[in-house]
């Protein structure tokens, strides 16, 4: 449907016959505000505006339709006797897609509203594809999300949060508990950003929950999620990962690929970082195994703080890192209950309204 506005009879109905002859639907409007009312109406797929009108003239009326069509094209082509120069440009700034100027010829119009057909058929082919990204990125949040909180447990214990930088996070973070009584918590980080950094991380989920059901070391959970990445896993593709497990007093720890974990005594001082003594999980089928995991015994009250380098990487819009000092200082001067959420405020005034490069996890866990 074409809308021809003018508010002469008969520079309406020349036009209007004309787009008719070439087979398209025309309606007609005389003046500004009868084309702001069929574009409500109708919602026309093409407009013809001549630029000389009383009351509201045809830059008026498109500057008015550009704003109710937000977010949509629709083409809109100017018709004027005036060819100067300075006319065209206000009519492109104004927010037209043409400028035709009088008398118009039949093929020009041909030829203009034809484009504007292809271009129109182009755009709802990228509206459907659009619509069909979409749906398939819904289910697969969905699916992930399952993965992710289908199994997982609550515990007063531990706080965590994950930002992602894309629709989708390469980062998880998850806490089980065995029937017999120990905590395991996980945090890893998928190489990249978006569906495939959030897709590496599944069949560490799998490999966790089940093993952690079983009441496993940290050990045996390693080597059997290196051996999942290592046959699903393009080369170049990997998972770095910390990995704790807690029982009455005691505590184990593994750690590849991801910045330090944190024990804290209960002022918030570090008391020991365990820095990562594994390569991360895909890289290499026996390295996993290699390193032993760490074993410490606690005191309740103490914490353990893990994240990922995404969190002490982010950076300021001055181009200043996050960085581990600023992160301690964070820990150390606030009431253990509140650290998580310290955390989280301090590097949102850090960022200060831009957005971090990677995707930000944190967990605290309180031990006791």
């Amino acid at each position: 449907t074409v809308l021809v506005v003018d508010d002469t009879l008969i520079g309406r109905a020349t036009v209007s016959a004309l787009v008719r002859r070439l087979g398209y639907r025309c309606i007609e409007a005389s003046d500004g505000a009868a084309a702001l009312q069929a574009f409500r109406s109708v919602r026309p797929d093409i407009v013809l505006m001549d630029v000389v009108m009383p009351g509201m003239d045809g830059l008026q009326v498109t500057r008015e339709l550009r704003r109710l069509c937000a977010g949509t094209w629709l083409p809109i082509l100017l018709l004027s006797a005036r060819s100067d120069d300075e006319d065209m440009i206000a009519g492109l700034e104004a927010g037209a897609d043409d400028y035709l100027t009088k008398p118009i010829r039949r093929a020009i119009l041909a030829a203009k509203l034809s484009a504007c057909t292809r271009q129109l058929a182009l755009q709802a082919d990228m509206n459907n594809y659009r619509a069909e990204q979409e749906a398939e990125i819904e289910f697969a949040r969905a699916v992930i999300d399952r993965q992710v909180k289908g199994k997982a447990v609550a515990d007063s214990r531990v706080r965590y949060s994950v930002t992602p930088t894309t629709q989708f996070s390469g980062d998880i973070v998850a806490v089980s508990r065995a029937p017999s009584g120990p905590l395991y918590a996980l945090l890893a980080d998928a190489t990249g950003h978006g569906l495939a950094a959030a897709i590496s991380v599944l069949p560490v989920l799998q490999v966790f929950f089940g093993m952690a059901a079983k009441n496993l070391s940290l050990g045996l959970m390693a080597g059997e999620i290196n051996r999942h990445l290592m046959s699903s896993l393009p080369v170049g593709r990997f998972v770095a990962a910390s990995m704790v497990r807690l029982g009455d007093g005691f505590g184990e720890l593994w750690v590849g690929g991801t910045p330090d974990i944190l024990w804290l005594d209960r002022q918030g001082e570090v008391m020991e970082r365990f820095a990562s003594a594994n390569l991360p999980l895909g890289i290499d089928a026996d390295d996993a195994a290699n390193v032993p995991p760490r074993h410490f015994r606690w005191t309740p009250g103490e914490q353990l703080v893990l994240c990922s380098d995404g969190l002490l990487e982010a950076q300021s819009p001055g181009g200043e890192a996050f960085g581990s000092h600023r992160f301690e200082a964070v820990l150390r001067d606030t009431l253990p209950t509140q650290r998580h959420d310290a955390v989280r405020t301090a590097l949102g005034m850090h960022l200060d309204g831009a957005s971090a490069h990677d995707d930000v996890s944190l967990m605290v866990i309180t031990l006791e």
